[in-house]
């Protein structure tokens, strides 16, 4: 069967023309893709026998060329009469020449890990980079910057340095003696699995743990515990505080109580009623009266008393409770280093800081402001982990392209991000030094048109060079993303989930979040439609409460905002109808 594919070199160009001419060359694709190959005429006077044109849109010719078997290259797609020009000038190829990967362009130190593997890519330190990794620090050291700058990168060799390091200064104690820990189960698998990478003796390994932290909670608390603790999901939570509200009959929303006792309450570790009636609500702004803060206090008490009798806990709720075990105990570390350190809540900083002595090289923290998915704030000082003096900003990029950047930066809004220190955070100075095609952004008429053309674009990545395992799509939710693998299975593509670990020769499909902290060379995000972004769910979890509600939608700017900076190479967005409020609107 006769196939047709997008020569590397034209991705650029192909970006940039009109849409009705981008649809009727993939109508030319598919068709070739389905036995039903379209008229091609040869070109009189051409310098290679073998090249032709065919027709794409009215006026508009493609140049095509033969490539292996029955197969074919588009070079280029101009006005027929640019397009006879140019096919006249093609010079003969080898049959058996193949397109080169579409990888991006960038300085003389990267060209050799640009064109490696992408799975040796995935662990490549930039040269300037080492220094900070092998750093000896007199404490807790902290590193922050934007998408693609190497944050997660610099946490997996700092923690093989420190590895290999406790090797070498303690060889008869072969123990977990360093902590690598995240955000989340897919990002800690995948660290693990780079880790492997890095450190290929098993005893140096060894000495490395991974683990989310939410799993290093629960692991200490169930050393304490007759029966394993039982985690309670957030909609049960929410539902719960609703009932509580208004059997109290409290003038609050059940989301405010809920914040209330995780970004207050639980944040600071407040264990009584005067210390929450004097404490500082940062970043709550309405305002509490003595009374009401009562009121909020008896009934939280009797909330969490409720929890307790029941035996379920909340991850911050855990994360505090052990820090209390750790506290009476000894250290479990000699190192921690926290990757996606933005997300994590003070309740589990403390943790992190009972887990490991004070001292030398104790915490490497390693965030994104501008990437916080969470409405959790965060001063490391005021938990004990001073980071001052010790401190590196990155501002240059070096694994997302400048063109996906310059798209996905105004995502963010107005809003300052806020910093790990209290302190706001800016993307001022941020640029990459690599450079490729701008992403793509289309419009489509209804649901089926918009998996069909999701269809044609991860083809053109695939006909261009880039492995399986190098491409994710992703959506909002699981219909959506249900949807796409089917699309793509149904089109003989190979799907896996995107938090999938290892190598599979597939395309990684999942939702949005399970995106957070993974690197592919090209992503497409499908559904970024106006009815589907913010989700109707989280404009309604916040209850009427305009602070909760202005929350909600910055954490799905940031959201979005991680979605598309997981890409290197390439990023496609589609949307039905009007594209998200959220989105700067950008034609094709």
């Amino acid at each position: 069967m006769s196939a047709l594919a997008i020569a590397p070199a034209f991705l650029s160009d192909f970006n940039h023309l009109d849409p009705e001419i981008q649809l009727g060359t993939l109508s030319v694709m598919r068709a070739y893709s389905s036995g039903h190959t379209p008229d091609m005429e040869p070109v009189p006077g051409a310098a290679d026998p073998g090249v032709r044109v065919v027709g794409v849109a009215p006026d508009w010719s493609g140049v095509v060329v033969p490539d292996q078997d029955d197969h074919y290259r588009l070079l280029t797609v101009r006005p027929r009469a640019q397009a006879l020009e140019f096919a006249r000038g093609v010079l003969p190829e080898p049959l058996d020449a193949t397109p080169t990967d579409p990888t991006p362009t960038g300085p003389p130190e990267l060209s050799g890990a640009l064109s490696a593997p992408f799975d040796q890519w995935q662990v490549t330190l930039h040269p300037d980079q080492h220094r900070i990794t092998e750093a000896h620090y007199n404490g807790s050291a902290q590193v922050t910057g934007g998408p693609g700058t190497g944050k997660t990168v610099i946490a997996l060799h700092r923690a093989a340095h420190l590895a290999v390091r406790d090797a070498a200064a303690h060889p008869e104690q072969v123990r977990e003696s360093v902590l690598l820990t995240t955000y989340n189960r897919a990002l800690a698998q995948t660290l693990s699995d780079r880790l492997d990478q890095l450190l290929p003796d098993p005893a140096v390994r060894a000495r490395v743990r991974v683990h989310t932290i939410d799993a290093v909670a629960h692991s200490v608390v169930r050393s304490h515990m007759r029966t394993a603790p039982q985690l309670i999901d957030r909609d049960e939570l929410a539902r719960r505080w609703r009932a509580v509200a208004v059997s109290d009959g409290l003038p609050f929303s059940g989301r405010f109580l809920v914040d209330e006792w995780e970004q207050v309450l639980l944040a600071q570790g407040l264990e009584t009623l005067p210390d929450y009636i004097r404490c500082e609500r940062s970043g709550r702004v309405q305002h509490l009266a003595p009374e009401h803060r009562r009121q909020v206090w008896e009934t939280v008490r009797r909330f969490v008393g409720a929890m307790r009798v029941e035996g379920v806990w909340t991850h911050p709720q855990l994360a505090a409770e052990a820090a209390l075990i750790l506290g009476r105990r000894a250290p479990l570390f000699r190192h921690v280093v926290v990757d996606e350190a933005q997300d994590l809540h003070p309740a589990q900083w403390r943790m992190l800081r009972a887990a490991v002595p004070e001292g030398p090289d104790d915490l490497f923290v390693v965030g994104d402001p501008h990437q916080r998915v969470s409405d959790n704030r965060v001063s490391l000082a005021s938990l004990g982990i001073n980071v001052r003096g010790r401190g590196h900003r990155l501002r240059i990029s070096y694994r997302v392209t400048q063109e996906i950047l310059d798209w996905a930066t105004p995502l963010l809004g107005h809003r300052p991000a806020l910093g790990m220190d209290d302190d706001a955070d800016t993307l001022a100075g941020y640029r990459s030094l690599l450079r490729g095609p701008a992403p793509v952004v289309r419009g489509c008429s209804d649901p089926a048109e918009e998996m069909r053309a999701l269809g044609d674009w991860v083809r053109v990545w695939l006909e261009a060079g880039v492995a399986p395992d190098g491409i994710a799509v992703a959506g909002r939710n699981q219909w959506v993303v249900r949807k796409v693998a089917k699309e793509l299975e149904a089109r003989g593509v190979p799907t896996v989930p995107s938090e999938t670990s290892g190598r599979a020769d597939a395309v990684r499909v999942g939702t949005m979040h399970r995106l957070k902290g993974q690197e592919f060379r090209c992503v497409a995000l499908v559904g970024v439609s106006d009815h589907l972004l913010p989700p109707k769910a989280a404009i309604e979890a916040a209850e009427g409460d305009q602070v909760a509600l202005e929350q909600a939608v910055q954490r799905e700017r940031m959201l979005l905002f991680v979605a598309c900076t997981r890409a290197r190479d390439a990023l496609y967005v589609s949307h039905v109808g009007p594209a998200s409020r959220l989105v700067q609107p950008q034609a094709l």
